[in-house]
């Protein structure tokens, strides 16, 4: 039957507090499996760091994510061709933007659909700030011209660059629905309007369950023409400051690594 893995960022490893990627990431590997996460996710172009966490999970038959920028096909090619010889899962492309015309970004998209289409592993375009993808009326112009992308849906950062307050409407609602059934894989955090990555719970549950919602949303969407053997990841991406909020002496206000694992344990009882 289809399974949902999620997955800890190595990324979201860094600077907290009982870990030390840079010297001792194997040691981190370890916890993040002890802890429940059935795999990670890291960036190739930190080379060491791809080198272990590859590694590491092949040798435990654990799912790890590839995380690349792309900026045109050529540089995806390459990418694709390192993320399947090192055994990734899949490969997760931010394509390099945005731009100005929808036009220019179809024609960016279709030479990089050649190559995903040739590619040895699954890869999906990841929504985020700073990106082609950033801003949503202008992606989902896109999506009317090329529907059938696969996506890696990252939906905080809608959020915040949109500066979205709540209750979000309709139309913001049915924008997302778009993306949600596009979504192949997943990153999750909790945004706010003004706040990329806000402490989960508390005053800031109705976004915490705002998100539930949405994550819940693409789960459905994907179940419904998932086969048998097909696999879903979502991969916890709690990042440290300045996506953490700190204090005045640069403390982040909550255990991220506690956050993490209550996070992983709250999307696999929607899944369920």
């Amino acid at each position: 039957m289809p399974r949902l893995l999620i997955l800890q960022s190595v990324w979201g490893l860094d600077k907290c507090p009982g870990f030390d990627v840079w010297n001792d990431l194997e040691a981190a590997l370890q916890a993040v499996v002890d802890a429940g996460f059935d795999g990670a996710g890291t960036n190739l172009v930190r080379k060491e760091r791809t080198a272990i966490t590859s590694r590491f999970m092949n040798e435990r038959g654990l799912p790890w994510e590839a995380q690349v920028l792309a900026r045109d096909a050529d540089e995806l090619a390459r990418f694709a061709d390192e993320a399947a010889a090192l055994s990734a899962h899949h490969l997760n492309v931010q394509i390099a933007g945005p731009l100005d015309r929808v036009a220019d970004a179809v024609r960016l998209v279709e030479e990089m659909e050649w190559v995903r289409e040739q590619a040895g592993l699954p890869i999906f375009y990841e929504t985020h700030r700073a990106r082609l993808t950033q801003d949503l009326p202008f992606f989902l112009r896109l999506l009317d011209a090329m529907p059938d992308l696969p996506l890696t849906a990252d939906l905080c950062h809608y959020v915040v660059a949109g500066e979205w307050d709540l209750p979000i409407d309709g139309a913001k609602h049915a924008a997302i629905d778009r993306v949600l059934r596009r979504a192949r894989a997943f990153h999750g955090r909790v945004a706010t309007a003004h706040q990329v990555q806000a402490p989960i719970g508390g005053h800031h549950q109705p976004w915490l369950d705002l998100f539930l919602g949405w994550w819940r949303q693409g789960f459905d969407h994907w179940r419904a023409s998932a086969q048998h053997g097909d696999t879903l990841s979502f991969m916890v991406e709690l990042g440290p400051p300045p996506y953490a909020v700190t204090d005045s002496q640069g403390r982040e206000l909550t255990d991220r690594w506690e956050e993490a694992k209550r996070l992983k344990d709250m999307v696999r009882a929607l899944w369920a």
